[in-house]
């Protein structure tokens, strides 16, 4: 899982001597005029009315200072589609670099998260608003406008700073924990249910979901969703960005018992009736200790693969999400086993609510590339973007920083793990071919894992295939009687490294003689 920021020393990816210039253009304006340019109707509206967050500046003033820049300030990534325009600007404060450090690393994962994960990019914008200022806490709101092949759309993401520690803030860390937050998603869906533009089916209590919180002018908590994020899923499409932004709006009183004290700071300061830009050094000491609610870590933590007389086992599914993912991940629920999911680009991007709803209950997220073909034989020119994809789309989808690849059908080269391990992952194959790809039954598929399994196997399954569906009851209910425990293919790798090919021993179906359909 991807340190909180709170936990990690910030740096800014553009040092001062980077020459950070650019266009002058306020966030605001940015995004305005991106918007009248291609006629779109998702404006943000009122910033006074009850579902919008209160904004107290838009525009450099004072203390306040503002960094634009453009693609060419973007030039580290590894996937840098042609012909896309960036345009971004973010505050400066001052007497808070620490701040403008944390909205610098965040810009820069918007800007690699969209190359990754559009198709066909042609623009992105990120404009600005401040939501708060004052008592040592500031809070932004970061306004990005996009367009790709599936057409225009906005996002938004609020980050907070806290002057006591130096530290950028997730939205999700206004709340007091992660009970506080699945029981705010909870609130949530009853207020937006019945609507037919949005499925709460696909509202989850984590951090990409809860990335832009903050408080009206009567101190209400307003809890924002991007054009698109809660639209029902319409079979092999992307989500529609109709209708645009979704808010809802939590009394008060009834969002009090749900805030952390930097929740409470902040609505203290959203309300002041003179916003103070004097920024105090940091005094504090931050809490290492504290996870950011809305970020899950997958598998069991109480398991430890690395024990004396534990046996696990990892059941990895290749090539979804699909129809058959939902009754699986039912399935994984009522036997309470946690698994690996690698997803394709493709799916991916037609079906969040499924990978989301994985990584809500702990399951572990991968990838297996953009397009499922046999990577050796492509242009390694070719190899950044097609690594890049899945990563970029669930980062954007769920807040979960990707840290396992495994290349369609075992095949890699030199090349396709030297790419993989550039973009921070570990390639994981398996050690235990379930075959259910050459067209099994369900007890056929059951016995092959059953028989073979070891200690530390890693299980190449599919939750596309139905008959793999059917025999999961079977193989969890066997592997246990055998005394297996269930984990994640990290547990049982056990750390995996970026650029390192994983399991270590033991041949891997698929090298020698026919490929395996993975």
């Amino acid at each position: 899982m991807e340190p909180s920021i709170r936990a990690r020393q910030q740096q800014s990816s553009h040092p001062p001597d980077s020459g950070r210039g650019g266009l002058r253009r306020s966030g605001a304006a940015a995004v305005a005029l991106a918007l009248t340019a291609t006629a779109c109707g998702t404006a943000t509206g009122d910033a006074e009315s009850a579902d919008r967050i209160t904004v107290v500046l838009d525009e450099p003033e004072g203390a306040v200072t503002e960094w634009t820049g453009g693609s060419a300030d973007y030039d580290g990534h590894p996937h840098i589609p042609q012909g896309l325009d960036v345009t971004v600007a973010y505050p400066e404060f001052e007497g808070a670099p620490e701040f403008a450090d944390g909205l610098a690393e965040l810009v820069d994962r918007e800007v690699l998260d969209f190359r990754g994960a559009s198709r066909d990019p042609v623009s992105l914008t990120l404009g600005w608003e401040v939501t708060a200022a004052g008592d040592g806490v500031l809070g932004v709101r970061l306004i990005r406008t996009e367009e790709d092949l599936h057409g225009l759309r906005q996002g938004y993401e609020t980050y907070w700073y806290d002057a006591g520690t130096g530290l950028t803030h997730y939205s999700s860390e206004l709340i007091a924990g992660q009970e506080e937050l699945t029981e705010l998603n909870e609130i949530v869906r009853a207020d937006l249910a019945g609507r037919p533009d949005v499925d709460t089916g696909s509202l989850f209590p984590i951090r990409a979901s809860y990335d832009s919180l903050g408080f009206n002018t009567d101190g209400d908590l307003v809890v924002e969703f991007d054009d698109g994020h809660l639209s029902p899923v319409r079979g092999g499409h992307p989500p529609d960005s109709s209708p645009g932004r979704v808010a809802s709006v939590v009394d008060s009183a009834e969002a009090e018992p749900l805030l952390s004290d930097l929740g409470e700071r902040a609505r203290a300061a959203s309300l002041r009736e003179e916003p103070d830009y004097a920024v105090p050094e940091p005094g504090g000491a931050p809490d290492p200790g504290r996870a950011v609610p809305g970020e899950v870590v997958a598998g069991d933590e109480d398991v430890d693969c690395r024990a004396k007389r534990v046996r696990c086992v990892a059941l990895t599914f290749d090539d979804g999400p699909a129809d058959t993912t939902a009754p699986l991940l039912d399935l994984l629920a009522e036997e309470e086993v946690t698994a690996t999911f690698f997803l394709n680009a493709d799916p991916a991007l037609t079906r969040p609510l499924d990978y989301r709803r994985a990584y809500a209950a702990g399951h572990e997220i991968a990838s297996h590339n953009d397009q499922h073909e046999h990577m050796p034989d492509m242009p390694e020119a070719d190899l950044p973007g097609q690594v890049a994809a899945v990563s970029a789309i669930v980062s954007r989808h769920t807040g979960h920083t990707v840290r396992l690849f495994r290349p369609p059908f075992g095949d890699s080269s030199p090349e396709v793990l030297g790419e993989i391990g550039d973009q921070g992952m570990a390639q994981v194959l398996w050690n235990l071919d379930s075959e259910d790809w050459t067209g099994l039954a369900p007890d056929e598929i059951a016995d092959r894992v059953v028989e073979a399994a070891e200690r530390d196997s890693v299980v190449l399954l599919h939750d596309t295939l139905p008959p793999t569906v059917a025999a999961v009851p079977e193989i969890i209910e066997r592997l246990r009687e055998d005394g297996f425990v269930f984990a994640t293919a990290s547990q049982v790798i056990g750390d995996p490294g970026p650029g390192e090919s994983y399991p270590r021993h033991g041949r891997v179906p698929g090298t020698e003689g026919e490929a395996p359909e993975s």
